[in-house]
């Protein structure tokens, strides 16, 4: 038998059926799911038993002429046959004439169909069989799949993007076989990894062809759920095509036996994140903008609540506009921003008047940038900016938040904008626009490593007082000024930044400006080495912006949860942040641009796979244009780490490129000491350099970062000899990392302390571990007490403890790691 993965169960039926003659078997499962292979597994064993066997296509099965002569030798040579079928659904008549006709109990009939799509005869025909129904493989059985076909060991990555094909075994062998026919499969150290996250165009293709191979309005339903979500309501689908809900019922019934959909209680779904995505991306840009508008503006019928009929005389021109607009703010301020964006859309299509015109387009253009649709938000402040007659107060805050979106959706390309409203010479610093360009200008000088100009227009973006009317948005302004700060180490500063931040009078995301802080504020905790107040304020900040449908700060909430993760020793929970932003990323438009998503990424690989997995993912990202500079920026430590990761891995030339990307940023912002004490590091980490090692040490402004350099002295003073130091300074790395709450990194510190002990230090710390006098000590090693008391004092000193209860827990984490190390 071939490899058959996760279908044990299904085998043992397989060959208990064909352990006696005649009977129905019937391998039933959707389109894709391994019926065909199980059915040609089938074969093969019925062959090796010795029995005669025909294998023919659904179409035409029973007029086979091998079928008629194989059912005519059974009568009269009396001859036990196997009849095989594969893909049955497609002529339900030929296949119940053929049941009709193999009654004999000499013959055995085995099918592989969709039941789904034979119809109610053939359904009535099977219930006298033994029916398999396949469903989607387990995790196990993909993750062997994939295995085989790379002839390699699947990097995580690679597990996750299969994970999204749902279980489905098409799926997975077309993902890994579009991948390599891309050239985005690397295989090194017998470990395989993709490059990217989009889509093989293979896979496109496949999920292509089964809804091509639908019914024109079948088509249609699966493409405009689609655009609806992963879950959706057929009442929302009918509603989009102008359809009752009874109109496409047998549409819904193909889309439904074709397995790309299944059924979630009230709500369908579709089967796989791939599937999804690659109906999705089989739609031109153009349709699926004008389809999500259209849903917009037709879900509001359902959740929008209408004016009162005695009301809607007096509700006219301005007055319905005024009703309108707060409306859209009563839905949006209650979480519910698909609602307030289909009555916003709904009320600019019915018409009002010009001044509330653009006050709804300014709002919904605040819900749609929450939303993470800053491409659309754009062009709904475009059309106050070109409408005659809006205040100016207005008219600025819309050029604003037209600034703000192009920035998040383009990024770099908003600089002309931004620049353009800096220098005009007939704008106040009060007016939203100009704040917000300056803004905008600050984080980009910023991220191309121009830290001065950076800093000086971000300061002078939270200088001016904002005029009204004002956005939830405009808290970018002291967020973005605050993470800057916390990069410098002004940790004080940045904190009471996004502690107090400006307020606003967004009655419609109300909790855009405060949650946007509160993740920030998380950010910068993290940065300043309060780990236990950062998880706090990233877990509530999360918690809110999914509650309240603010998808764009979702991802960064998530990257300080998985970092906070990594650095407690959590790599399971970690893993599970990233898997999860990575998702966002990927299905929304936009994101708050960080480095932290590389960043995080890179200390999970460590996690996993050690120096090895860092270098490797390190290498992709160094090639992204403005990634490893944009990393360096917002990580004082990442470019020693990096190092650290590369010389540890054997990639001189992986070190010197980070060490001359570090040095190159300093030597551009010669007025920055974090800068210059990082590139600083790196360089003396790379040249094993002690003294300079000790000097940034003192210098560092980060915990983390200053732990990093003390437990990178502690290695380079121990290969030279010097235990006694090396000891020291591994003992400071150790406790900074505790004050952090980093009890992971606290943990992989102590194997290094453990590794400076003598091999007699470690045995009389492995048995005071476990609770012995020095007495007992001294007994089972032949020692004197005196001498077991003179090693202890040795080893409090080397570890940094002090007392019998802290080397107990030292030895029993040691004992904990030699255990895990030898499985």
């Amino acid at each position: 038998m071939s490899k058959l993965y996760g279908r044990d169960r299904e085998w043992a039926s397989v060959l208990r059926f064909l352990s006696a003659p005649g009977g129905l078997l019937a391998i039933d499962g959707p389109p894709c799911s391994g019926k065909t292979s199980l059915l040609r597994e089938a074969v093969d064993a019925a062959r090796d038993r010795g029995r005669a066997v025909v294998l023919v296509p659904g179409a035409g099965a029973a007029r086979s002429a091998a079928v008629v002569e194989a059912l005519d030798r059974v009568k009269i040579e009396r001859v036990p046959v196997v009849i095989a079928v594969d893909q049955a659904h497609e002529d339900p008549a030929a296949l119940l004439e053929l049941l009709g006709g193999a009654g004999d109990p000499l013959v055995s009939v085995v099918v592989a169909l969709c039941a789904d799509l034979a119809g109610v005869e053939v359904g009535r025909a099977l219930a006298r069989a033994e029916v398999l129904r396949l469903g989607p493989l387990d995790d196990d059985a993909v993750e062997r799949v994939v295995a085989d076909l790379v002839d390699a060991r699947p990097h995580p990555d690679l597990l996750a993007l299969t994970a999204g094909a749902g279980g489905n075994p098409r799926l997975v062998v077309e993902l890994v076989a579009g991948l390599r026919e891309e050239g985005r499969l690397d295989v090194a150290g017998g470990v395989a990894r993709p490059r990217g996250r989009w889509l093989p165009r293979r896979v496109g293709a496949v999920v292509r062809g089964q809804v091509d191979a639908m019914s024109a309005k079948a088509t249609q339903v699966l493409r405009v759920a689609a655009v609806l979500g992963r879950s959706f309501l057929l009442r929302d689908v009918a509603a989009m095509m102008n359809e009752t809900t009874g109109a496409l019922l047998l549409a819904v019934d193909e889309v439904l036996a074709s397995g790309l959909v299944v059924g979630a209680d009230e709500r369908l779904e579709f089967g796989s994140d791939l599937v999804w995505r690659a109906v999705v991306d089989s739609m031109p840009g153009s349709v699926r903008h004008a389809l999500r508008h259209d849903a917009d503006v037709l879900r509001a019928a359902a959740e929008a609540r209408p004016v009162p009929e005695e009301c809607a005389e007096g509700v006219e021109g301005q007055e319905r506009g005024a009703v309108a607009v707060s409306g859209v703010r009563s839905l949006a301020a209650n979480g519910r921003l698909g609602s307030a964006i289909a009555l916003a859309r709904q009320s600019l299509v019915g018409g009002v008047r010009a001044g509330a015109a653009a006050e709804l387009h300014v709002v919904l253009a605040g819900i749609l940038l929450a939303d993470g649709r800053p491409a659309d938000a754009a062009a709904e402040m475009e059309h106050v900016l070109t409408m005659p007659g809006v205040p100016e107060p207005v008219r600025r805050l819309a050029g604003a938040g037209r600034l703000l979106s192009l920035y998040f959706a383009t990024g770099s390309r908003a600089g002309a904008h931004a620049l353009s409203v800096l220098t005009a010479r007939d704008r106040e610093p009060a007016d939203a626009d100009v704040v917000m360009a300056a803004t905008v200008h600050s984080c980009l000088e910023w991220n191309a490593g121009r830290l001065a100009e950076g800093m000086y227009w971000g300061r002078e973006s939270t200088r001016w007082e904002l005029d009204r009317p004002t956005a939830w948005w405009q808290s970018q302004s002291a967020v973005s000024y605050a993470l800057k700060l916390a990069a410098l180490g002004e940790f004080e500063r940045a904190e009471r930044w996004v502690r107090e931040g400006v307020l606003c009078d967004d009655e419609a995301v109300k909790a855009g400006a405060p949650t946007a802080r509160t993740i920030a504020r998380a950010r910068v905790l993290v940065q300043a080495g309060k780990l236990a107040q950062a998880l706090a304020a990233a877990r509530r900040g999360l918690s809110t912006a999914r509650d309240r449908g603010l998808r764009l700060l979702v991802p960064l909430a998530s990257t300080v949860v998985a970092t906070v993760a990594l650095h407690r020793g959590d790599t399971a929970a970690a893993a599970e942040h990233v898997r999860r932003y990575r998702a966002d990323l990927a299905a929304g438009e936009a994101v708050l641009h960080s480095g932290q998503y590389d960043w995080v990424e890179l200390l999970l690989a460590h996690a996993r796979g050690g120096a090895e997995q860092v270098v490797e993912l390190a290498r992709e990202r160094v090639g992204e244009a403005g990634a490893v500079l944009r990393m360096l920026v917002e990580e004082p430590g990442a470019a020693a780490w990096l190092v650290r990761q590369a010389v540890a891995a054997g990639d001189g030339g992986l070190a010197r490129e980070v060490v001359a990307a570090a040095e190159e940023l300093a030597a551009g912002n010669p007025g920055f000491e974090v800068v210059k004490v990082a590139a600083g590091h790196a360089r003396a980490l790379l040249e094993r350099d002690a003294e300079r090692l000790a000097e940034v040490a003192r210098r560092h402004r980060h915990p983390w970062a200053q732990a990093n350099a003390n437990e990178d002295l502690a290695a380079v003073l121990a290969e030279a000899g010097d235990a006694g130091r090396a000891s020291a300074h591994a003992v400071v790395a150790s406790r900074i990392f505790e004050r952090m709450g980093a009890e992971g990194e606290v943990k992989e510190v102590r194997k290094e302390e453990w590794g400076v002990l003598s091999g007699a230090e470690r045995e009389i710390a492995r048995l005071v571990g476990v609770g012995l006098t020095n007495r007992q000590v001294a007994k089972q090693l032949f020692l004197s007490p005196h001498t077991v008391n003179y090693h202890l004092r040795g080893i409090f000193r080397k570890l940094g403890i002090s007392s019998r209860v802290e080397l107990a827990r030292v030895a029993h984490e040691q004992e904990g790691a030699g255990a895990e190390a030898s499985l």
